[in-house]
């Protein structure tokens, strides 16, 4: 599978919440289905999200480039280093958390 395609496509056909806030609001809601982490995102939100998706049983799956690459991938032009699938739309992203 083509992670930033299926990540592409899941932005624009689907609910993708971008950022750490709105990640851990739709994890604490168990909205998120799958949560991507950027390979550089800080420590400490890493920490938290992987807490909260623990307590949730929610999957995260990390993505194999740095948040100025995960941004793109969705089709936004500045980085991202955490966000959190609600809706796949179109997109076989949901994959990834066989994996993960």
């Amino acid at each position: 599978m083509d992670v930033n395609r299926a990540l592409r496509n899941a932005a624009a056909t689907g609910t993708v919440n971008l950022g750490y806030k709105e990640t851990l609001a739709a994890i604490e809601t168990k909205k998120a289905k799958l949560v991507v982490l950027a390979d550089n995102a800080p420590a400490e939100i890493v920490g938290n999200i992987e807490t909260a998706t623990r307590a949730h049983k929610v999957p995260v799956y990390r993505y194999g480039g740095k948040n100025t690459e995960l941004g793109p991938a969705c089709g936004r032009p500045y980085s991202v280093a955490v966000l959190s699938i609600v809706d796949a739309g179109d997109s076989d992203v949901l994959q990834l958390a066989k994996g993960a």
